[in-house]
């Protein structure tokens, strides 16, 4: 985990304790009959680290370390946990996938058909059947997320609206508010905000791969991803990490290493860090960022992916039972 999230991590607790009413200290009554999820999606979200800029409500997101970064942190430790927050996890977990600009600025190493074909065939698959052993609790009920075939559903090439040459925090996250309003809301929903080719928010390749987080808008907490531009980050961000596999190249092997971790963290904590969260590593894919990566199965394809956080092994695998 990018080392200053752990911070905005930290301040973003308390937030998210005020929205779903999931701590013991919470002075928010949970509203009855509803989901945790459904509890999130009908409150406001304020306090520490949600910010307002530009009309846009979004939280402090939460970053994927780069290669070098993550060498330089601290080992996980054995006997650890990841501790359930109260809040809301995608139950049902679907992913969108929004290409903005990239028909107007070119997509050199092909990253879209990658991403259409990885995110066609991740559900069902055995990384992803590591995140059915975590859960949300609605009231006595203890509800745990799935892992269905179909997974990916939606796909948007926007060039209606203008990518900026390196966009902020709330342009991605406006962009995936639009990308709400093109394909509906879903609860269940990851939004993946992909930048095209040199158009990637300002640390992207230095200070971080990829992060998720959460926004707001038209009354409905939204869970999305900034997925920049993999391969112009180089070998900090993926590219040539193994012998890629022979459904994609080397040069774009961070493509499905990056969005494999966040898409496990936005399924596990989509609204961090209400979900599942250890506050000394981070996520459950932060815990196993750029270790033991493999070309793991998917269905018929392989792709590049990192291992996955396990409470039931307290490691790091790549399938689950």
């Amino acid at each position: 985990m990018y080392r200053r999230s752990r911070l905005a991590g930290i301040l973003g607790c308390a937030a998210t304790l005020a929205m779903v009413g999931c701590a013991t200290n919470s002075s928010v009554t949970p509203l009855t009959g509803l989901t945790t999820q459904q509890q999130a999606q009908k409150m406001v979200p304020s306090g520490p680290g949600w910010k307002e800029e530009g009309g846009v409500l979004y939280h402090v997101p939460h970053y994927m370390a780069t290669v070098q970064m993550a060498r330089q942190q601290a080992k996980v430790q054995p006997a650890i946990l990841l501790s359930y927050g109260g809040g809301p996890v995608l139950l049902k977990p679907h992913m969108y996938l929004i290409f903005w600009g990239y028909q107007t600025i070119g997509d050199p190493n092909s990253v879209k058909p990658l991403l259409e074909r990885y995110a066609r065939v991740i559900g069902g698959s055995k990384l992803n059947n590591i995140y059915t052993q975590y859960s949300e609790k609605s009231g006595s009920k203890t509800l745990y997320i799935g892992n269905a075939l179909k997974q990916r559903r939606g796909i948007w090439e926007d060039d209606t609206n203008s990518v900026p040459s390196s966009p902020t925090d709330a342009q991605v996250a406006q962009e995936a508010l639009n990308g709400v309003a093109h394909f509906g809301y879903d609860p269940n929903g990851s939004y993946v905000v992909a930048t095209p080719h040199n158009h990637n928010t300002s640390g992207f390749g230095s200070s971080f791969c990829a992060y998720h987080g959460a926004t707001y808008g038209s009354g409905k907490l939204v869970a999305y991803t900034n997925l920049p531009y993999m391969p112009d980050a180089g070998a900090n961000c993926g590219s040539n990490f193994i012998s890629p596999p022979s459904d994609e190249s080397g040069a774009d092997e961070g493509v499905t290493i990056v969005e494999g971790h966040e898409y496990g963290e936005s399924v596990t904590d989509p609204n961090p860090p209400s979900g599942w969260y250890n506050f000394s590593y981070g996520e459950i894919g932060d815990l196993c960022a750029w270790t033991n990566v493999q070309n793991d199965p998917f269905r018929t394809y392989s792709y590049s992916a990192q291992p996955m956080w396990s409470n039931a092994s307290q490691s790091c695998v790549h399938s689950y039972p």
